[in-house]
């Protein structure tokens, strides 16, 4: 009986020759190079030419906004730092004469005188072409033609407007109205202006625009041969 606290001894395994198996191989910790098994390199892609019309289109855009942007913000402090204001206008005096109105047929003469202030302390305001109509309520009767004149800073200009009707074809309900007014010695007028105006400080010249001024319900009392009426503040607009 063999003894269990004795060690076991083995005997290497033979093979069919007898002869002893060689020993397993002991494992190494080097590792074999990795062999691309591509044997032609790898090129990367050459990159495509750029077409440079884009690019040059795109930065002249941008060039072209920020010089817009530089523009407007240039003109706009130049516009707030001198304010410019609208000119005041005043009828100082509005007269109805010569007046002869029957059978829808209406002789007459307005003359009236305008006060025009100009409260700009640094602008020069230009004044173009200047028509101006007398109305009876919202009815057209008869329009004027005022010279261009030019107004200084802190100025103030007397203009005069003549109108007048000759024989002329005029509603027969305006003609009873106004002949009813003129019977109880009182009679209103609407006088409008509408005028090309510029504005200018030294070599600059603001842009031109149409200016709209109405005196509305100029009242004119007085005699059956002629009426005055006045001053009336007017609107401008």
């Amino acid at each position: 009986m063999q003894d269990s606290s004795r060690p076991v001894t083995g005997y290497p395994v033979q093979n069919a020759n007898g002869c002893a198996a060689p020993p397993p191989p002991v494992a190494s910790g080097t590792a074999y190079p990795y062999v691309n098994p591509n044997p032609y390199p790898y090129y990367p892609a050459a990159p495509q030419p750029q077409n440079p019309r884009p690019t040059f289109l795109r930065r002249l855009f941008i060039a072209f906004a920020l010089f817009l942007i530089i523009f407007g913000t240039v003109l706009l402090i130049f516009w707030l730092v001198l304010r410019p204001h609208f000119p005041d206008f005043t009828i100082q005096s509005l007269s109805l004469s010569n007046y002869n109105g029957t059978n829808q047929r209406v002789t007459a003469t307005w003359n009236a005188q305008f006060k025009v202030s100009n409260p700009n302390k640094k602008l020069t305001i230009y004044y173009g072409d200047i028509a101006s109509s007398v109305f009876y309520k919202d009815y057209f009767l008869a329009e004027t033609r005022i010279g261009p004149f030019v107004q200084g800073t802190r100025n103030l200009t007397t203009v005069d407007a003549s109108y007048s009707l000759v024989d002329a074809y005029v509603d027969g309900k305006v003609v009873d109205a106004i002949n009813g007014d003129r019977r109880s010695s009182q009679v209103k007028f609407n006088v409008k202006v509408v005028a090309d105006v510029g504005f200018r400080y030294g070599g600059w010249r603001g842009r031109r625009r149409l200016l709209r001024v109405w005196c509305n319900d100029v009242s004119l009392s007085g005699s059956s041969g002629k009426m005055t009426g006045g001053p009336k503040t007017c609107t401008v607009g």
